[in-house]
């Protein structure tokens, strides 16, 4: 028997199978074959190399102001001696060298065909600095042979094996490489040299459980954690989690509060400024800074999505699960005895003297209403009132709109309106704000709808006779009644662009008036910071304009991790890093996150945060989130990511926990220090 033939037998939980690694494989230059993805991308094979491409591409954005990630070439094999021997292996590896005088953002992902079936890796993202040579990495898995397990296709991560979307197959091999493209950069290229094509590193390690369907399930245990696999943090039973709340109460009592903050979190040994009783925006040795109800200058430091209980999807899943319970809430209430207030307690007293001093979006009002962290709700998030049907966009010349902001600041909000600790608002999250994209869709919209009735108003002054309207646009509309009544595209996009991309404005500019007004009618006291938008390369600099003219604060969520030049040509407001966070591999999560292990994770967000305190314009960054995902997902796609500072049973990552009290004691120090 050998051992793939005994660790089949066997069906032991604890037994894991692995290849031995063998040396790294060179997939040379005459073995594949270029693939452009994009048209204005020019790609040789570089001579006097075994392996490696010379790249050159030019971004195709056709709005100004646009950053988006683009897909720029692909290798593919021309036989199977790659695919053949991909279970050999754990990665794929290239070495990148950035031509370019900036830093380029380059992104890597492994795909395979099984027929008509795609398997493929997540974009692997590394930052290139500027003139420098970087190895990126994208480990993977494949189906393992013996594997008789079958999860949900749409699964984002799944354990190593599986037959699932993520775990590939050993056929059809070809790999995307990426930039993320600046057209703020419009007529600049990119160059970038690629070199040194290879698999390596140690292959994943395969359950024999894999074989036995009837022993793999369930594999979620009691406590919300992978069961066919080990680490130390586990948690093996409830006496496990009771006792950790004990020692950690013991370590909070004995850990004394941040030195030299105010009540409020802001800067004691600083200066004074005008003290309004709230928190403000101001001006501060030519940074922008918030400065708090006493008149100390104040940096946000945040954490979003601290609640009690988590919406893990499990429908079609039961039988993924020792049982069906809220893995959260059931956590916290073995540990803790109650959710209110011994939890609410806890998560309050550690982020105090983790050092944290807000707290952001997503959270539960029981910490909001605490009195000890400052606080940044988000609100209608989720409203329906003036939605538009298809879009996340909401028609604010509809008077439902307004009406329901001022309803929610009178009832649930209501108890934030005279409360210093609320520094301000942010009013809905990540929307679709593609103007042309908006327009072209109020043009095909029902006649009823508020909106629509402007974009007519609109065309007619610009065009009283529909004739004019129709020889502009193409288009072959009777009367202004027909374009009312019509629910078709009957138009050349083209032809259309320009109006359409004006008239997305008008709704766009129309939409941040009515918020502003609304936090200046309800709660005057209180800051209006924005809508928080789509992470960086998504944001469309004429939205960000017009959000700059609203906004007390302009707020982003960005994971891209360059934040020390976080901006846009034109804002001069002050700028919320509404979310960003940092991932790592670790206590029993599948697929391989972007760094390594705590101490890892750890190094890199020191770094970034002091990338965050030394950019002018930031004000505030919001991490993104306090507990870490259930490995299963969020979602039937199963965003499943460890981003949290406690994982599912409510451990802390001591790693992150020790880097955030470090940062916070000197933070102040770091920002606004003579010496930049």
């Amino acid at each position: 028997m050998n051992l793939l033939q005994w660790g089949i037998a066997c069906g032991m939980t604890g037994c894991l199978l692995a290849a031995a690694s063998a040396a790294e494989l060179i997939w040379k230059n005459d073995e594949y074959r270029i693939y452009p993805k994009k048209n204005r991308c020019v790609a040789r094979k570089m001579s006097g190399v075994p392996s490696g491409l010379e790249v050159l591409f030019r971004p195709t954005q056709s709005r100004p102001g646009v950053e988006a990630p683009f897909m720029v070439v692909a290798i593919v094999q021309k036989d199977s001696r790659f695919s053949d021997r991909m279970a050999s292996y754990g990665a794929f590896a290239v070495d990148v060298e950035n031509c370019n005088d900036r830093t380029l953002v380059f992104q890597v992902r492994i795909v395979t065909h099984h027929g008509k079936v795609e398997r493929a890796t997540e974009n692997f993202r590394q930052i290139i600095p500027a003139r420098s040579k970087v190895t990126v990495t994208a480990p993977y898995a494949t189906v393992a042979p013996f594997s008789r397990i079958a999860l949900d296709p749409r699964l984002r991560l799944s354990p190593a094996g599986v037959d699932c979307n993520v775990n590939l197959f050993r056929e059809r091999l070809s790999v995307d490489f990426g930039v993320l493209s600046a057209s703020l950069y419009q007529e600049k290229e990119y160059k970038f040299k690629l070199t040194n094509f290879r698999l390596t590193g140690q292959p994943p390690q395969y359950t024999p459980l894999l074989a036995h369907p009837e022993k793999f399930f369930p594999f979620i245990d009691d406590f919300g954690q992978y069961i066919h696999a080990d680490w130390p943090e586990k948690v093996r039973s409830e006496a496990d989690l009771k006792a950790r709340a004990v020692e950690e109460r013991k370590a909070l009592a004995a850990t004394t509060p941040i030195p030299r903050r105010t009540r409020f979190g802001g800067w004691a040994d600083g200066p004074t400024l005008r003290a309004t009783g709230f928190f403000r925006v101001d001006r501060y040795r030519d940074r922008w800074t918030l400065v708090d109800p006493e008149g100390k200058l104040f940096f946000g430091m945040g954490m979003n999505g601290i609640r009690f209980r988590q919406n893990d999807y499990k429908r079609d899943r039961r039988h993924w699960f020792t049982h069906l319970e809220d893995h959260t809430s059931r956590n916290l209430k073995i540990k803790y005895g109650s959710i209110d207030p011994s939890a609410v307690d806890m998560a309050q007293e550690r982020l105090c003297k983790w050092g944290f001093n807000t707290v952001g979006g997503w959270c539960d009002k029981r910490v909001y209403r605490g009195g000890r962290l400052a606080y940044t709700p988000v609100l209608l998030d989720w409203s329906k009132p003036a939605l538009i049907p298809g879009r996340k966009f909401y028609d604010a010349f509809d008077p439902a709109f307004v009406q329901s902001l001022d309803d929610a600041f009178k009832t649930q909000w209501k108890f934030t309106i005279d409360d210093p600790w609320c520094i301000g608002y942010f009013i809905h999250n990540e929307l679709t704000l593609n103007p042309v994209e908006l327009g072209e869709h109020v043009a095909t919209a029902p006649a009823a709808m508020p909106g629509k009735k402007e974009f007519r108003k609109f065309l007619e002054k610009k065009y009283p006779s529909i004739r004019d309207l129709n020889r502009i646009w193409s288009a072959d509309y009777a009367d202004y009644d027909d374009f009312m009544s019509s629910r078709k595209i009957r138009f050349d996009k083209r032809k259309s662009h320009s109006d359409m991309a004006a008239f997305g404005r008008v709704m766009i500019d129309r939409y941040y008036r009515v918020c502003r007004d609304a936090v200046r009618r309800n709660a005057p006291n209180h800051l209006y910071l924005g809508s928080r938008l789509r992470p960086l390369p998504d944001a469309d600099l004429q939205v960000a304009y017009i959000a700059n003219q609203y906004c007390d604060v302009v707020s982003i969520n960005s994971y891209y991790l360059l934040y020390r030049d976080l901006g846009m040509p034109g804002i001069t407001k002050p700028i919320w890093l509404s979310e960003y966070s940092i991932r790592a591999d670790g206590r029993g999560y599948w697929g391989a996150q972007p760094y390594r292990d705590q101490k890892e994770r750890a190094e890199v967000f020191q770094q970034v945060f002091r990338d965050i305190l030394a950019n002018p314009a930031l004000v505030g960054a919001s991490w993104f989130c306090y507990r870490s995902q259930l490995v299963t997902g969020r979602d039937a796609r199963g965003e499943a990511y460890p981003f949290g500072f406690v994982d599912i049973t409510d451990t802390p990552y001591p790693e992150m926990t020790r880097t955030t009290r470090r940062l916070s004691e000197t933070m102040y120090d770091i920002r606004f220090r003579e010496e930049k």
